[in-house]
């Protein structure tokens, strides 16, 4: 039960961050960089913009076979950059502008990497002092020709920062231009890129990785989908007499499965020489994530119903998770005084994930009681396995992972994080699904 020190519940706005050295990058050069779960939600905020009569419930009926696509990855070429982004304007008719909603979204990027403060006894809070913020995972681009002709411009970046080769995550490098990740503050990112583009033949962009950007493409579409769904298991009784099991028909065998969400650490977090350090990591991560989502269902509660509860004092000044995720901030801007995703569906969709997942008041407790850890080798990230053999009876099966809400709220929650680069879920390639991509890559 939700316990301890009767408190008023304080809920801390983000302060905006001063926008001075910034020189991110516009939607179209981002997308041209890194190729992530942003292009699949700009796509289905503007399909959904068309269809606000059309309210779809979780979870999202989808097929599994979807296809496979790379997290944090450069563009294969140029022809999926000018189609990517003109199918986007394409279809996004409805939406004022679909440069707006991503200067909303990285905005909010910016004020969130700039607010956010972490530590040991508290964990996760907000602060009005970009000093303390926590360092975030930052998308830096030097542009322009390297000098000499030749030399190496990530460690030019990286030496900019104070860090060494290995805090980095090159993401692509031509004659242009160099493309990297690593971890800072938005404090650090503001004024070395203010100081460096001071008569400099390069110049040096920075923008906060954004949550959603931080989800493998048709990674939400697979958890959600019946496909991928943890089934939860009745127990059947066999028989004394029987001396042989029956066998498990199709069905059931590929339901056995072992569910997986992969989370890699930010650059400069991983590569930790012992297990228990990550398993600390983890574990801290989790908590914060747990704190956020119970400050997000007391803020769902009206004044009186909210009253009935103790609130535990460490929860002061900790945000909602709902409120730190992009898609559902309520500090997204409006045009002309209307703000343009309110009544958008996919918006929605993400509502109903926190409401009836990790911001409900099952809390999806059977989820995190259940998962367990497996670090990845060098541990620079882990996975989270959520294992149908493991499943919860019908009894539990709302506060479960067998809920698309849990496991969909759990990854948007994670994608929060500063601690998180990418997550990505994985299942099982079968024989027939895997020709079926061979042939489609052709």
């Amino acid at each position: 039960m939700r316990n301890s020190v009767a408190l008023a519940l304080v809920i801390l706005s983000y302060a905006s961050a001063g926008k001075e050295g910034r020189t991110g990058l516009s939607l179209s050069e981002f997308q041209r960089v890194l190729r992530t779960g942003l292009d699949n939600e700009l796509t289905k905020l503007a399909d959904a913009s068309q269809h606000t009569s059309k309210r779809t419930d979780l979870p999202d009926q989808r097929n599994i076979h979807t296809k496979k696509r790379s997290n944090i990855r450069r563009r294969a070429n140029s022809q999926d950059d000018q189609r990517t982004v003109s199918e986007l304007h394409e279809s996004s008719s409805s939406l004022s502008s679909l440069e707006q909603v991503w200067d909303d979204l990285i905005e909010h990027a910016w004020n969130t990497a700039n607010t956010i403060k972490r530590d040991e006894q508290s964990g996760m809070s907000v602060t009005t002092n970009p000093q303390e913020a926590h360092p975030s995972p930052f998308l830096m681009c030097s542009r322009g020709h390297k000098r000499n002709g030749g030399s190496n411009t990530v460690e030019d970046i990286v030496a900019l920062f104070d860090k060494q080769y290995d805090d980095s995550l090159v993401v692509s490098s031509t004659r242009e231009e160099t493309c990297l990740i690593l971890t800072t503050t938005t404090l650090q990112a503001e004024q070395v890129v203010k100081s460096h583009n001071k008569n400099r033949a390069t110049s040096l962009v920075a923008s906060p990785l954004l949550d959603i950007s931080k989800i493998q493409a048709g990674t939400i579409d697979e958890v959600s989908s019946q496909g991928w769904s943890v089934p939860y298991h009745e127990g059947h009784q066999q028989d004394d007499n029987d001396s042989v099991p029956q066998r498990k028909n199709e069905t059931e065998s590929m339901n056995e499965w072992e569910r997986v969400i992969s989370v890699e650490f930010a650059p400069g977090l991983g590569g930790m020489k012992e297990e228990s350090q990550l398993l600390q990591v983890v574990n801290n991560l989790v908590g914060d994530i747990q704190d956020m989502a119970e400050v997000g269902w007391l803020r769902s509660m009206g004044k009186e119903e909210s009253q009935q509860y103790l609130i535990d004092e460490s929860l002061v000044g900790v945000p909602a998770l709902s409120d730190l995720f992009s898609l559902t901030s309520s500090s997204l801007r409006s045009i002309n005084g209307k703000n343009i995703l309110q009544d958008n569906t996919r918006v929605a969709f993400w509502h109903d994930s926190f409401s009836k997942g990790i911001e409900s008041e099952h809390a999806c407790s059977e989820m995190f009681s259940t998962l367990f850890v497996k670090p990845r080798a060098g541990y620079y990230g882990y996975d989270l396995v959520l294992n149908p053999s493991d499943g919860p009876p019908p009894s539990e099966y709302e506060s479960s992972a067998s809920n698309p809400a849990c496991v969909t709220s759990l990854l948007a929650a994670l994608s929060t994080h500063p601690y998180v680069l990418s997550v990505k879920a994985n299942f099982p390639i079968y024989h027939g699904w895997h020709v079926a991509q061979k042939l489609d890559s052709f």
